[in-house]
């Protein structure tokens, strides 16, 4: 049996910020979409575009109809933008795709 070697390429990801009203008030993910099914889709998908290499099945959410990974979420009160040092990373989501998604926001990430 021989195994076969393949590299994993990086894939262009567009990392966005997702802002929607809850019962609480505002609150916000910054999630990941693959740039090809950006591209494809009806919705438009604003952002920074990021090299990343991700792991199959962490695309579980949508938007728009769009398989969307949701990296972290925004544990502060009120709109994102004001609490940019409270994300915190998804279940499933490792920190390194965590923190390469919230650095072009100039966001940081928390450990609770």
């Amino acid at each position: 049996m021989h195994v076969l070697k393949r590299s994993i390429k990086p894939a262009t990801y567009i990392s966005f910020l997702h802002i929607y009203q809850t019962t609480w008030g505002t609150a916000g993910d910054i999630c990941l979409i693959r740039e090809s099914i950006a591209e494809e889709s009806t919705a438009k998908f604003i952002g920074h575009k990021i090299q990343l290499v991700v792991p199959k099945g962490l695309e579980r959410d949508r938007i728009a109809n769009c398989p969307i990974i949701k990296v972290a979420g925004n544990v502060g009160d009120g709109h994102p933008k004001e609490h940019p040092l409270e994300w915190e990373a998804y279940e499933g989501v490792s920190e390194e795709i965590a923190l390469a998604a919230l650095k072009p926001w100039g966001f940081k990430l928390i450990e609770l």
